[in-house]
């Protein structure tokens, strides 16, 4: 999905095709409408999917100046968090539409985590473990998943014990992503009856 970016105007022939194939809109409608008729009330209404977007280079910054006013409006384009794997556009993103903002629209599930971890997105969004595995409350699979494609060992600095517990985490999972007791102790500061919850023993 790289060199997907490109400027709101001067929209081509094909990129206007790719815009509207499959949708709605005819070819011939889409070959001579303005491009300022290409507004988010249009493409959620002609059915105009996140794939036809991509393939016509037209990115959130085009986007944003066609109305598409947040990106929570970009998410039910059918953007998700896979998409923010692409730095150029997990960058494009957050420029329209700021961090906090991708990130509150984006990072919503466990699978969103999953999907985030280890990315570029990360550090573009000033992500920290501590928000993904927060969104893995339940999902032990997932927040392994997540751990899996961190820096072993040394990426539970700054998450709380109780969100590790409440994810299902334990000692087996944590062990195997190389949080042994001092690890974990150092890093996540539990109390004796933690500890115990997490299946460690002194």
């Amino acid at each position: 999905m790289a060199n997907r970016v490109q400027k709101a105007d001067g929209l081509s022939l094909r990129s206007r095709l790719a815009i509207f194939d499959g949708t709605s809109v005819s070819a011939e409608t889409a070959c001579t409408m303005e491009e300022s008729e290409i507004t988010y009330d249009l493409l959620m209404r002609s059915g105009v999917k996140a794939i036809n977007l991509l393939v016509a280079s037209y990115g959130p910054t085009a986007l944003k100046t066609h109305g598409v006013e947040s990106a929570d409006q970009l998410r039910q384009l059918g953007f998700d968090a896979l998409h923010l794997c692409d730095p150029d556009f997990c960058n494009e993103a957050s420029m329209a539409y700021g961090a906090s903002a991708v990130v509150k629209a984006f990072l919503a599930s466990a699978q969103d985590a999953v999907a985030i971890a280890g990315s570029e997105a990360m550090h573009i969004l000033n992500l920290a473990p501590k928000q993904l595995l927060e969104h893995c409350a339940g999902f032990p699979g997932e927040a392994l998943a997540v751990l899996e494609q961190l820096p072993q060992g040394v990426s539970l600095h700054g998450v709380s014990c109780r969100t590790v517990l409440d994810s299902g985490l334990r000692a087996n999972s944590l062990v195997r992503c190389g949080y042994g007791l001092m690890a974990v102790v150092t890093q996540l500061s539990p109390m004796g009856s933690e500890l115990q919850k997490l299946g460690y023993t002194v």
